[in-house]
């Protein structure tokens, strides 16, 4: 099988690699894919002094390692990157790479670790204060980053990449975990990238990803919990929907959902529950193809449904889908509304907005390249959203508020040229699909859900960290 990780990684000069904790859904485990996947590429060249050191034997002192040997190293790897490109990468994520250096390189029950050193060093496998550190088993390595911007407490960032000789399956692993209030919180990320034969022939790069988040109970106005985002099956991503996998288990990607399910120590208010205790809130997304202004496909949520309820299971809940327009109807619970709620939903996420998400009538403005307005109450405590089939309505005693920009969550400004062509996209595909066609999330899907072996078998996967004395440890 072809490699997908170690591409050019010139791009990762000029991009951040982050996850996107404010999307949601489908549209966060799409982003987790790339995130893993630079972030792989970006520790590549961050690391490649240890990197290198990993292939020297071991000694109980630091040991002089030489810049041009490294890079030698590196560029035998990875010789589509020129040494220009890749001064300029590690430039941005480690300057301090750039030259000779005395590194650590130790054994350690099996395994190979290294980090840097000062001259005459004595080294040991006690690598927990040093802001670097790499290990290797097999064909699985680790890279360990330790952050101490918090005077009180380090935060750890760790990575793993796996290849199964076998298979040609890649599994990569990102934890970021660090200490509040005597136990451990963070995020787990886990990302198997593989081959799948199709029944018609031929075969389809399939993905398995999942995303655990873990932050204890509540801590005064700080809502705690943990929360599992996964999709039902494995899944590929063909141009023929009724393609089939020959293992009968993985999945097109409009064949599955994606689902979060989360348990949440907050406050909760909506239609028919409100609650100040934990709840269960559950997000599934249906996904569908659609045809943009172009003729190019994308993928976006046709039903993204979330219910809520208290953690007993009993009592009231809640269970809607985004939708651009609803109508009254009591026995469903919606009301009359038509304010573009979905376009909203797929923009919002689509671009991993958190300055504001904006309305469908300021999407509609950037499609229009009209200015981009809010209306707010006069005391700016309420905003006034107009219906989408008359975005230039007024509303008496409201202020108009223009926006010059959005900001993401990299901190970026993101400027609305940018955004025009995907704001005429969201427009023209709103009606592609019927938006809330699929069956509504009711109790039974909630507890099969949290009964699914999948799910507790995932859970278990990515949580087991947080039971670690040292959950940041590469040695394991």
């Amino acid at each position: 099988m072809k490699k997908k990780i170690l591409g050019s990684l010139i791009l990762l000069a000029v991009s951040q690699v982050n996850a996107s904790p404010s999307v949601q859904g489908y549209y966060q485990s799409k982003a987790l894919i790339n995130y893993a996947t630079n972030k792989v590429q970006q520790n590549k060249a961050e690391y490649f002094m240890l990197d290198y050191a990993l292939t020297l034997p071991a000694q109980s002192q630091a040991q002089f390692v030489s810049y041009n040997s490294a890079l030698g190293y590196f560029q035998a790897n990875n010789p589509s990157v020129s040494e220009s490109e890749f001064q300029q990468i590690v430039r941005k994520v480690n300057a301090s790479a750039l030259e000779d250096q005395y590194i650590c390189r130790v054994d350690s029950a099996g395994m190979k670790l290294t980090y840097a050193a000062k001259r005459g060093q004595n080294c040991t496998a006690h690598y927990d204060e040093e802001p670097r550190a790499m290990s290797q088993k097999g064909t699985k390595v680790s890279f360990f980053r330790r952050w101490d911007f918090d005077p009180t407490q380090a935060h750890f960032d760790i990575q793993s990449y796996d290849t199964d000789t076998a298979t040609g399956d890649e599994v990569i692993t990102q934890d970021y975990l660090l200490k509040f209030e005597g136990r451990w919180i963070g995020s787990s990320v886990r990302v198997i990238t593989s081959e799948v034969e199709l029944v018609s022939g031929g075969s389809a790069t399939a993905y398995d990803v999942a995303s655990y988040n873990f932050s204890g109970p509540r801590s005064g106005i700080i809502s705690g919990g943990e929360g599992l985002l996964y999709s039902e099956h494995p899944y590929f991503i063909t141009d023929d929907e009724n393609q089939q996998s020959a293992d009968g288990v993985t999945k097109h990607i409009t064949k599955t959902t994606f689902n979060t399910f989360s348990l949440i120590d907050g406050n909760y208010k909506g239609r028919n529950l409100e609650t100040n205790g934990p709840f269960y809130l559950v997000n599934r997304d249906y996904v569908k193809a659609y045809t943009l202004e172009d003729n190019s496909t994308a993928y976006f949520v046709s039903d993204p449904q979330i219910f809520a309820i208290v953690e007993s299971m009993s009592g009231p809940s809640d269970s809607w889908v985004w939708q651009d327009e609803t109508q009254w109807d009591p026995e469903k619970g919606t009301d009359q509304a038509s304010g573009g709620d979905w376009v909203a939903h797929a923009f919002n996420n689509t671009h991993n907005l958190v300055s504001l998400s904006p309305t469908y009538c300021m999407i509609e403005d950037i499609a229009e390249g009209r200015p981009v307005t809010e209306y707010q109450s006069e005391d700016g405590t309420s905003l006034w959203n107009p219906s989408m089939h008359d975005c230039q309505a007024k509303e008496p005693g409201t202020v108009p508020k223009v926006y010059t920009h959005f900001i993401n969550s990299y901190g970026e400004d993101i400027a609305f040229s940018s955004l025009r062509q995907s704001a005429k996209d969201m427009i023209h595909v709103r009606e592609q699909h019927p938006q809330g066609n699929e069956t509504l999330l009711s109790l039974g899907d909630v507890k099969a859900m949290k009964a699914s072996s999948r799910y507790n078998e995932i859970k278990a996967e990515l949580s087991q960290r947080y039971s670690w004395s040292k959950p940041y440890d590469i040695l394991k």
